[in-house]
C-alpha cells in the first residue's frame, strides 16, 4: 500500500520526527532518529512532501478530538491538502473558521465535549463553521 503524502507526514511525526523542506533538499529532524525504514518512505515521496511543505498550514494533534487536524491560511491550501490526502473536514480555515472559534473561546470557553461535538457536526454535514 503506497502512502499519501499527508500519511507520510503523520507517520514522521508518529515517530518523533520534523519533516521540513529547505530549498530542493528535505530535512528529517533529528536525522540520527529516522529509522531505515522509513528512509525509502522519504525518498519515494519526496517531490510531493517538497511541495506540501511549501504550503502556509500546520499539522497539529488535537487531545480532545483524538485526531490530527489541519490548520491553513485559505481555500487554496485546503485544495492541496485534501490532494495530498487530508481528510476535507479535518482542515480548518484560519482567517474563517479559526478566528470564529477563537472569538467564541473567548466570549464563553469550549469545554472538550463541546469542541468534540462541534468537529463531529462539521464532518457529518459537511460543514463549515460560520458566524
Amino acid at each position: 500500500m503506497t502512502l499519501s503524502p499527508i500519511e507520510v507526514l503523520k507517520e514522521a511525526a508518529d515517530r518523533g520526527l520534523k519533516v521540513e523542506a529547505h530549498g530542493n533538499d528535505l530535512y528529517v529532524i533529528p536525522g540520527d532518529r529516522v529509522p531505515g525504514d522509513f528512509v525509502p518512505v522519504l525518498k519515494q515521496h519526496k517531490p510531493q512532501l517538497l511541495a506540501l511543505l511549501r504550503l502556509p498550514f500546520v499539522l497539529v494533534y488535537s487531545r480532545p478530538l483524538e485526531e490530527t487536524v489541519f490548520l491553513c491560511e485559505d481555500e487554496a491550501t485546503k485544495a492541496a491538502l485534501v490532494e495530498a490526502g487530508a481528510d476535507e473536514w479535518s482542515i480548518y480555515i484560519i482567517k474563517d473558521e479559526l478566528r470564529i472559534l477563537v472569538a467564541q473561546n473567548r466570549a464563553q470557553p469550549f469545554l472538550p465535549d463541546e469542541l468534540c461535538k462541534l468537529h463531529k457536526l462539521k464532518r457529518t454535514f459537511h460543514g463549515r463553521i460560520a458566524p
